[in-house]
């Protein structure tokens, strides 16, 4: 806690601070880099209590990780932790028991069979007070307090008793669930998953984890025993938004997966983006070359969809397909697509 006169003096103040880990630390015989991220508020402009002064600073500094920048100034706009967010996350585990939370699918279409043959399950949270809750509020909220374990145990669980009673009305589809950083290197989570295979009486290949790019190279060494653990029991893994991460080559060459999903970024205008086709037909032949599949997302009109059969991508998936449905609705959607012929 130091005082200053102005905006400009705490700026100087965290780039002194900067500047201090600019050099290595010695610790015994071993040399450390070490990198820091600096949140800094300003009483009584931000807040008057020192809780609440602390809040401030801890949520520019966690602004700072997510940015990559060395030191931050809180502001409002940065306040990502609103009472109400926090309030859903309290909700959440009552939420999960009392039926809010809901499973809805989105089909893929494999361009070789011309058929739908799995589909992705995405969260919908709706709120007795509040309506429809986005994901994109309450899945980072819910990853940094760890209850995106019950978030995804529970629609691991829904999806794979929708698999069942797919199965029991002969309809042949497979489903992929996202799984996030946290549940990439609990180890639970494979022994969780045989359970639900036995429960649901169904094979290991008819589910897919998605897990981001960004997620596995947070931590790769565990991430890549997860993944090695999770393909040996079957199951098919997939990284999500291929292309807007940083993993290296080496590290995908590592990585024991069987499917890239190229990022909608590069397929929504892919029709009259002629850069987007260059990088797409590129990510398609990288992954032929390494003998994986492909799964485009974002496809939003015909032109697309024949690009990408015509780069040789194996699977898409996009709104002129079909959004997201609940699970009675999409098998009326199933049944109308097959009956048209599937894909004109």
């Amino acid at each position: 806690m130091l005082n200053a006169h102005s905006t400009d003096d705490t700026q100087v103040i965290a780039s002194n601070l900067e500047t201090l880990f600019e050099q290595s630390f010695s610790l015994d015989e071993l040399v450390l880099d070490i990198d820091c991220s600096i949140g800094l508020a300003v009483y009584p402009d931000d807040a008057t209590t020192y809780q609440g002064i602390l809040q401030c600073a801890d949520i520019a500094m966690y602004s700072c990780k997510e940015q990559h920048y060395r030191s931050a100034i809180y502001t409002p706009s940065l306040n990502k932790y609103s009472v109400m967010r926090l309030n859903l996350m309290s909700e959440l585990k009552e939420a999960l028991h009392d039926g809010q939370l809901h499973l809805y699918y989105q089909p893929k279409l494999a361009f070789q069979e011309n058929a739908i043959t799995t589909v992705e399950c995405l969260i919908r949270w709706i709120h007795p007070e509040h309506g429809f809750v986005s994901p994109d509020e309450f899945i980072p909220l819910a990853e940094q307090t760890g209850a995106i374990r019950n978030v995804t145990n529970w629609a691991l669980d829904v999806a794979c008793n929708q698999l069942n009673s797919w199965q029991s009305q002969g309809i042949q589809l497979g489903v992929a669930v996202n799984i996030s950083a946290m549940d990439l290197v609990d180890m639970r989570l494979p022994s969780y998953i045989a359970e639900l295979l036995v429960r649901y009486k169904l094979t290991p290949n008819l589910l897919t984890l998605e897990v981001t790019e960004s997620a596995v190279m947070s931590n790769p060494e565990n991430a890549l025993k997860a993944l090695n653990v999770l393909k040996s029991m079957g199951i098919t893994l997939s990284i999500d938004d291929f292309g807007t991460g940083y993993s290296s080559m080496a590290q995908l060459k590592k990585m024991p997966v069987h499917e890239l999903k190229i990022d909608k970024a590069f397929v929504l205008d892919l029709a009259s983006n002629k850069e987007d086709q260059v990088m797409v037909k590129t990510l398609i032949s990288l992954a032929a070359n390494l003998g994986l599949k492909t799964v485009a997302e974002g496809v939003e009109d015909i032109e697309s969809l024949k690009l990408l059969n015509a780069f040789g991508c194996t699977k898409a998936q996009g709104f002129y397909l079909s959004k997201a449905l609940p699970a009675d609705q999409f098998n009326q959607w199933y049944e109308t697509f097959n009956q048209n012929s599937k894909l004109g």
